[in-house]
């Protein structure tokens, strides 16, 4: 078989999705919550792509994730296992180093 050439390039929209799916399958996270900043003018995102801000520069990405946590839970712990799981599923999908995961629990219920 012949070496093949060329690029691969993963479109925002995908890595939005992966993030979002993987950070509302971990427990106690209810939903995923809005962007500061996406209002009606600007881009509108899909429910798979919702509460997910990305900055990516070369092969590294920053993630800020917005969500709705359970009521009773402890918050500490469920956002450390969000940023665990979100780092660990963009490193291992897309092979992306994973900078920074910010979580901003922004409402309970």
């Amino acid at each position: 078989m012949a070496d093949v050439t060329g690029s691969v390039r993963i479109a925002p929209e995908v890595l939005a999705t992966i993030v979002n799916v993987t950070a509302a399958a971990v427990p106690g996270v209810v939903a995923m919550g809005h962007v500061p900043g996406h209002g009606l003018l600007s881009r509108v995102w899909h429910d798979t792509t919702r509460g997910v801000r990305l900055t990516v520069r070369q092969n590294t990405v920053d993630i800020d994730l917005y969500v709705v946590v359970a009521q009773g839970i402890n918050m500490v712990s469920t956002g450390s296992a969000i940023q665990h799981a979100v780092s660990s599923a963009v490193n291992e999908m897309l092979g992306m180093d994973v900078k920074n995961v910010n979580i901003y629990i922004q409402n309970i219920e």
